[in-house]
């Protein structure tokens, strides 16, 4: 499967990686950033722990797992997890940080699940990229504790990088009770769904009760299947039981679930999901779905697909936002990619349609690949009416952005630190 990532310069990824929190103004569509919080190994009250290559922040996910009426953050280590001997060029099982949160951003205490911390007993083995994905799943085992659901999209059940979803059944203070793996082999997913480096997992997002069960559904990405084509990409739809096994599942793909959009070899289609609510008022939730390798009027310039889902979850209609498509009048450079990350932010601006956040990692900025996330004010069909974007010229941001540092990585809305829609924002740093 070809990489999503964008072009790196020579060094190593730093473990500081950061997120950036910021507050857009509610009601409005200029999105611009009132205050930022950068939380790093150096900043924002998180107490070490973090080592070279660990890429904290890979991915992150709003739950208030202490009850305390301010989210908290689960953030991806991706290549983080078990103090290992790195020197053969192995390891990388990964890791989740679980982040409890003060009102202004910081870090009161934090917590980690990986193969030797946090209570979780599953077997993860060197490159699974356990916490590439992280999505709060709300209460599936009704104990009164959120539980989340982590991607490890280089799981090797069933053939080389094939991919894994875990469900993990959460404590309150953060550790795992009790855990449940999805993947080729386990979890009750069709043996033959995933094939070697569909990388199933490199997204995951909590859909909601699709099928009325009582349980919430998922949404996984796997963007290196090939379906119709070369790394074209799939989104698949599980239908869980309590115990976080699949009932029941559907495939999005060029040639499966009903999607009639156009995939080229390559797009990546489901490097990115969020759930967006109902857009269209049909009483199923609607989907979002990045594909960062889209080539809409240049090379990798990336493009985002709303999906309009029907209850089994086949889709009954799409749009597409791209340099070329939906509206969107912000304009993309050349592999920027523009979809890696997509968070719904709920209705910003009032008008009866929720509105979205997309990365674009590779952005150039004021510096090489310094990173940018838009702010898409959306239409009820998927359309974009306006747009805003935060970087490190533009939206107010006053965080300091390095070359490389990819800025918008991963996104995910908060929930409302002060009050209002408020925004975690990835960024990864590269060393010279």
């Amino acid at each position: 499967m070809c990489s999503a990532g964008c072009k790196t310069s020579p060094g190593l990824f730093l473990a500081a990686l950061c997120l950036a929190l910021w507050q857009p103004a509610i009601a409005c569509t200029n999105a611009t950033v009132q205050a930022n919080v950068k939380i790093s190994s150096t900043q924002g009250g998180l107490s070490g722990g973090l080592g070279d290559d660990d890429r904290f922040g890979v991915a992150v996910a709003a739950m208030d797992l202490d009850g305390d009426g301010v989210a908290d953050l689960a953030v991806g280590a991706n290549q983080g997890g078990a103090n290992r001997d790195d020197d053969d060029g192995g390891s990388y099982p990964g890791a989740v940080y679980l982040l409890f949160l003060n009102t202004d951003g910081t870090v009161k205490s934090q917590g980690k699940i990986s193969d030797t911390e946090g209570g979780f007993s599953g077997a993860l083995d060197d490159e699974d990229r356990f916490g590439s994905s992280v999505a709060g799943m709300g209460d599936l085992d009704g104990d009164g504790v959120a539980d989340l659901a982590v991607g490890a999209m280089y799981d090797d059940d069933g053939g080389p990088n094939r991919g894994a979803v875990w469900i993990l059944f959460l404590n309150a203070n953060g550790t795992v009770k009790a855990q449940a793996k999805i993947s080729s082999t386990q979890g009750g997913l069709n043996n033959s769904a995933v094939d070697d480096y569909d990388a199933f997992g490199v997204s995951v997002a909590a859909m909601g009760d699709l099928d009325g069960n009582g349980v919430g559904d998922l949404a996984v990405g796997a963007a290196g299947d090939d379906g119709g084509g070369t790394d074209r990409g799939a989104v698949w739809i599980l239908f869980l039981n309590a115990d976080g096994t699949v009932k029941a599942q559907g495939k999005i793909s060029d040639t499966e679930g009903g999607f009639t959009g156009t995939l080229d070899d390559y797009d990546m289609f489901g490097g990115a999901v969020a759930a967006m609510g109902d857009l269209d008022g049909n009483g199923v939730g609607d989907l979002a779905v990045g594909e960062p390798k889209d080539s809409d009027d240049g090379y990798y310039r990336g493009a985002v697909w709303i999906l309009f889902l029907n209850a089994d979850g086949t889709v009954k209609a799409q749009a597409k936002i791209s340099d070329t498509e939906g509206g969107f009048t912000g304009g993309l450079g050349d592999g920027e990619h523009f979809g890696a990350s997509v968070a719904c932010m709920g209705d910003l601006d009032g008008n009866g349609a929720a509105d979205l956040a997309v990365g674009a990692y590779c952005d150039d900025g004021d510096g090489l690949y310094r990173g940018a996330v838009w702010i898409l004010f959306l239409n009820a069909d998927g359309t974009v009416k306006s747009q805003a974007k935060i970087s490190d010229t533009e939206g107010g941001f006053t965080g300091a952005l390095d070359d490389y540092d990819s800025f918008g990585r991963a996104v995910a809305r908060m929930g409302g630190l002060d009050g209002v829609a408020d925004l975690a924002a990835k960024k990864f740093q590269y060393e010279n």
